[in-house]
């Protein structure tokens, strides 16, 4: 009976084990799975596997490995990279790992760290046959090619078949022009292991190589074969048949793909991007619309429907297409992204602050929202809030550290706040990421070039020209910096080539005549300018260069005639009658040159120079009202015109009209943020006309920024003035003192520095400054302030 009782609980034990598993059971059947994914090519499948291991065991050294095999597989390079980090940080002496780290390393030409590694791995293994390889591999990326084939061909004899033995030397014999000895060494590899991908990969390289495409695509095939599920091979065997232009072929590999996992949204993508580039866009949109039908929920076939509507200007179908998804995925990542493609169509269409609403919602959902803090960031950017957008564009790289755009467009911001040192660095980890990134290259090459360094400046773009020689702008820019430079020899071949890559002739002709005004080559200058006028006979530039190079050359007679000629030929001319009013301005003949002013205001109103000389001209005649009409009508013209404005704030500031001075300041800073006369004239007239506490901390706001810049006498004095009128007693006087140190006579800086001495109870230094403003004898607004503080003051 006991030994029945026995029997029954052992079953009923072995059975709670069995339906249970314990912790390393459990581990090792999700390793298993894991492994039979990856072998299948479900990648996605095989991650989720490991991520149950590494819940259980998160330093399964092995479920670590093979999580890094699958980024490596799906060509999540950095992914990848850090996953075989952390293989070799929980077991230093993984040689697997090392192998794979090496290899990256190689990639990059970090030569140290792979000779390192391999160092590392030979100590304790010294016949290991993928170090030795990685090692010889060092020594041909050196540029020693010959001693590194007849090392990797010792190799190769006393490891004939392993894999890594094999590649090297096919890969060093077709690098050395011998291909067609790598195939017989790859089909010896082959014959070993039948069924290494590496070794068919390459070999279906070698025969692409030496033109054996027949072979190539047998390759091909076998790859697809043993890998049946792995897009990138299909992928591959498309590029295979567009590289020879059987484009048909290359679009049935797609469509196979697409048939053999309908459901699969980067497979109907990659075809839809094949058709597109290929076939066109009418083509890709029904194979887009065709795919939106069969997965309905696929948001990245419907975001890129949208898209494609937006790149073939129709902005309504794309807005259409943003908000469906927007109602579709609302409160999900999707429908926020939708949201943000909205606010970037209402930007573009100039609707910013509905645009910036829409990002605030997001942002209000979602704080790191990349796409949301790309758009708000560049809305900054265009708006000149420089920090703004750093501040943006640095949570986007943090977040996405391998957004190469993302490190381009925070250089940017840093150039617009002055910090050059930081938009190298962020272009250098842009060019890291993404060395193809030309944009990155040319604002090197600005830095270079403001910096002094013209021959580095010009070292990057003769390699970008190099790369796209018939790239007009990158042209453009490499005769600029010739130009700097005064190298005229290579300066006119690089002028002819601009002209032979299609440049606009007008524009060839205008730098042809910089370059000959340079050298005071003043006929061939003129001619140049001549034909550039020819060709563009309404435009500014060519006409302005030619009144320039006769003045120069003291024909003023000339220039008058010719100007009088182009209104004789076009009497509506948008720009003549205002250079003639200019031309007789510079001979002080300011009443012929009025007129012109005026009628140069009705042909083209949006020019702004007339308006500011007929403004001018009233201010100086006392004429207040006309001056200040000039400028509205200016403004009505063109109301972004940061010189008219500040003019027209400046004079209404005088005639004491401060509130709208003050509105016309704001305006001026809501464009241009950086203006700094916008930002110490407001700063002034608030803290001078204006005594609530919010309007002078907003004058103090303004003004903070004036004293870690170059130092200047009168933005340091609203400085402190603001801290004056704020109580700031010692930080009123130390920069008061900062500003009458660079301008000691000024009368209004002594007034405020004795003021500031008076309040904080320094009554002799008072006395001593309040004196000299007072003596100045020069009328000033607060004299009469002044003389009564004096009279306060004791001593």
């Amino acid at each position: 009976m006991k030994q029945s009782a026995a029997l029954v609980l052992t079953l009923v034990l072995l059975a709670g084990l069995s339906g249970c598993g314990g912790p390393e059971e459990n581990k090792a059947k999700y390793r298993l799975r894991a492994q039979e994914y990856f072998q299948q090519g479900n990648f996605p499948k095989a991650r989720v596997a490991i991520r149950n291991v590494l819940k259980i065991d998160p330093k399964d050294v092995e479920a670590h490995f093979l999580y890094a095999q699958v980024e490596e597989k799906e060509r999540n390079w950095r992914n990848a990279l850090s996953g075989y980090q952390q293989v070799v940080e929980l077991s230093p002496d993984h040689d697997r790992a090392l192998v794979k780290l090496a290899k990256f390393y190689l990639e990059a030409r970090a030569l140290e760290q792979v000779t390192k590694i391999t160092d590392q791995i030979l100590v304790k293994k010294p016949e290991h046959v993928p170090a030795k390889a990685l090692k010889i591999a060092v020594t041909a990326v050196s540029g020693q090619l010959n001693e590194a084939i007849g090392q990797a061909e010792r190799l190769n004899v006393a490891a004939p078949t392993e894999t890594d033995a094999v590649l090297l030397l096919s890969s060093l014999y077709v690098a050395n022009h011998r291909a067609e000895e790598a195939v017989p060494l790859l089909s010896r590899g082959l014959e070993a292991q039948p069924g290494n991908l590496e070794l068919l990969d390459t070999m279906a390289t070698t025969f692409v190589k030496l033109g054996r495409m027949g072979e190539a695509e047998s390759t091909l095939k076998q790859i697809i074969a043993l890998e049946p599920t792995v897009l990138n091979h299909r992928l591959r065997y498309m590029a295979f048949f567009d590289q020879q232009h059987q484009y048909d072929k290359a679009e049935a590999v797609l469509k196979e793909a697409v048939q053999l996992d309908p459901d699969n949204e980067t497979r109907r993508l990659a075809l839809v991007e094949y058709v597109a580039k290929r076939i066109g866009m009418e083509r890709a949109e029904s194979t887009l619309l065709e795919a939106h039908a069969a997965l309905p929920r696929a948001g990245r076939i419907w975001f890129t429907l949208g898209d494609l509507y937006l790149s073939t200007q129709r902005g309504d179908k794309a807005r259409e297409t943003y908000r469906a998804i927007e109602q579709a995925f609302h409160g999900k990542p999707e429908g926020a992204e939708a949201q943000v493609k909205l606010a970037g169509l209402d930007w573009a269409a100039g609707k910013t602050d509905d645009a910036e609403r829409q990002i605030q919602e997001v942002l209000k959902e979602n704080s790191r929202s990349t796409e949301a803090l790309l758009l708000r960031g560049k809305i900054a950017l265009q708006r000149g809030k420089g920090k703004d957008a750093t501040q943006d564009f640095r949570s986007v790289v943090k977040e996405q550290p391998e957004l190469a755009n993302g490190y381009l467009l925070l250089a940017r911001a840093y150039l617009m706040t002055g910090e050059a040192s930081l938009a190298r660095e962020s272009l250098d980890k842009a060019l890291g990421l993404n060395p193809g990134l030309t944009e990155a290259q040319v604002l090197l090459a600005g830095l270079d070039a403001s910096t002094g360094q013209i021959k580095e400046a010009r070292q990057r773009i003769d390699s970008l020209v190099a790369k796209d020689p018939g790239n007009v702008a990158l042209l453009g820019l490499l005769l600029q910096l010739q130009a700097q430079e005064k190298d005229w020899g290579h300066s006119q071949d690089t002028l002819n080539r601009l002209r032979e890559a299609g440049a606009d002739r007008a524009a060839a002709d205008m730098a042809e005549g910089h370059m000959a005004l340079a050298q005071q080559q003043w006929e061939k200058a003129e001619a140049a300018y001549a034909r550039a006028a020819e060709q563009r006979p309404l435009a500014p530039e060519p006409l302005l260069a030619l009144i320039q190079l006769a003045v120069r050359r003291g024909e003023v007679v000339q220039a008058k005639a010719r100007l009088e000629a182009v209104l004789a030929a076009y009497p509506e001319h948008p720009y003549a009658d205002g250079f003639l009013g200019e031309l007789f301005l510079a001979r002080g003949d300011v009443n012929a040159a009025i007129p012109h002013f005026e009628t140069a205001t009705h042909v083209n109103p949006k020019w702004t120079i007339p308006w500011v000389h007929l403004a001018r001209y009233h201010y100086t005649g006392k004429r207040v009202t006309e001056g200040d009409e000039a400028l509205v009508k200016g403004l009505q013209a063109s109301p972004e015109n940061e010189q008219m404005r500040l003019l027209l704030a400046v004079s209404l500031g005088t005639q004491r009209r401060f509130d709208e001075a003050i509105g016309h300041y704001e305006t001026v800073l809501k464009t241009n943020p950086k203006s700094v006369l916008a930002s110490n004239n407001l700063a002034a007239t608030l803290a001078d006309h204006k005594n609530d506490a919010r309007s002078l901390e907003r004058a103090l706001a303004l003004s903070l920024v004036f004293e870690s810049q170059t130092p200047n006498p009168y933005l340091l004095d609203t400085l402190g003035w603001a801290h004056y009128k704020l109580g700031h007693g010692m930080d009123a006087v130390r920069v008061l003192k900062q500003a009458t140190a660079l301008a000691p006579d000024h009368p209004v800086l002594n007034y405020h520095l004795g003021a500031a001495y008076s309040k904080s109870g320094q009554s002799n230094e008072a006395r001593t400054h309040l004196m000299k403003a007072v003596a100045a004898g020069a009328p000033f607004e607060g004299l009469d302030a002044a003389k009564a503080l004096l009279a306060e003051v004791p001593g």
